[in-house]
């Protein structure tokens, strides 16, 4: 194991970087940020169906991501490759035209500030899945980081009500454990977690416990396991997780509580992350274990698993899962099925 960070090696994820693949499969990935310099005309080709990206900063305000919003339309507008997916029908019309269906999302709640109001506007805009708290506490709720735990606020229990009315996800991602059996609690609608991974297999803030899995899935919710290498490092391993111990995770929730109830988020890249290593790379952050072992660089494709760390490898993946025992409806569940469910139950078809 390095000493240092500064005997990390680095690798840089280029422009352009993942490989182009043609695949019959429904993927769905619930978690991707999509950065300036990314080639737009291309996003269709790397095997993703829709893409739910990081539309808004975590701590940006109503103007700034009302701008981050605003630009999506535009890029929408520009590009005959992309659509901009509002209801789950135009994900599947999406894949059908060879185009990327685009799903706004929010990683917190920051934006709102304290006006609630400010939810319906962005929502008639196209806003369809929202994480209240990104790790730590705001006008909602605690986040996942906070060691208060100090759970819903009362105008968070607003907020839930208004996302049921609204027909907007909630994603409880990040999301202090306090937080989200609150918002279990009071939820009409399916919950989902994007991008989390089981903490008895990773002990980490980040990733959530059985009752929480539990809980999600008896809302009709989903449970997106992501690639991202920190939450699949196991104690004590200092090499890359790999494709077989992202199954683990996956194997593991459907154990749990079935075969309708696991997606993936990738918690990936298109382009080159300008700042990552401000928002991902502070000391203390999850992940912080992993770059002193493996890989600290935001950038490099080792902070993925081995065998998933380019989208060109969704069909290897696929076939991963069949060497695994899930069968070929099962697969399809997973790659995109189950969130598409969830979308079609919350949006509209």
């Amino acid at each position: 194991m390095p000493d240092s960070l500064d005997l990390v090696p680095h690798h840089p994820l280029e422009k352009g970087w993942h490989t182009p693949v043609k695949t019959d499969h429904l993927f769905i990935d619930t978690c991707i940020q999509i950065w300036p310099d990314t080639d737009f005309s291309k996003l269709h080709t790397y095997g993703v169906a829709a893409y739910c990206i990081t539309t808004f900063r975590p701590d940006g305000d109503h103007g700034t991501s009302f701008d981050a919003l605003a630009d999506w339309i535009r890029i929408g507008n520009r590009y005959p490759n992309i659509r901009i997916a509002t209801k789950a029908a135009d994900i599947v019309a999406a894949k059908s035209a060879n185009q990327a269906a685009i799903v706004i999302a929010a990683q917190g709640g920051d934006f709102l500030g304290p006006n609630l109001y400010r939810l319906e506007p962005f929502v008639r805009l196209g806003l369809r899945v929202m994480i209240p708290c990104y790790n730590k506490r705001n006008a909602l709720g605690d986040g996942c980081l906070e060691p208060g735990n100090a759970g819903l606020s009362t105008m968070g229990r607003s907020f839930v009500a208004e996302a049921n009315r609204l027909g907007l996800v909630i994603d409880l991602t990040h999301v202090g454990e306090r937080t989200t059996l609150d918002i279990l609690d009071v939820t009409n609608s399916p919950v989902v977690f994007t991008h989390s991974n089981p903490k008895k297999l990773v002990d980490s803030p980040r990733n959530i416990t059985d009752e929480q899995i539990r809980r999600c899935a008896a809302t009709g919710g989903v449970i997106g396991v992501t690639n991202w290498g920190p939450l699949n490092l196991r104690k004590g391993r200092t090499t890359r997780p790999t494709v077989d111990e992202f199954i683990d995770a996956v194997k593991y929730i459907v154990d749990m509580v079935g075969i309708d109830h696991v997606g993936i988020g990738t918690d990936m890249s298109h382009g080159t992350y300008p700042d990552g290593d401000l928002i991902r790379g502070r000391p203390g952050q999850q992940g912080s274990d992993y770059g002193r072992a493996i890989e600290a660089s935001v950038r490099s494709r080792l902070r993925y698993c081995e065998g998933f760390d380019d989208y060109g490898q969704i069909n290897a993946v696929a076939d991963a899962f069949a060497r695994r025992g899930f069968d070929s409806a099962s697969t399809a569940k997973v790659l995109g099925g189950n969130f598409l469910r969830v979308f079609e139950r919350v949006w509209g078809g």
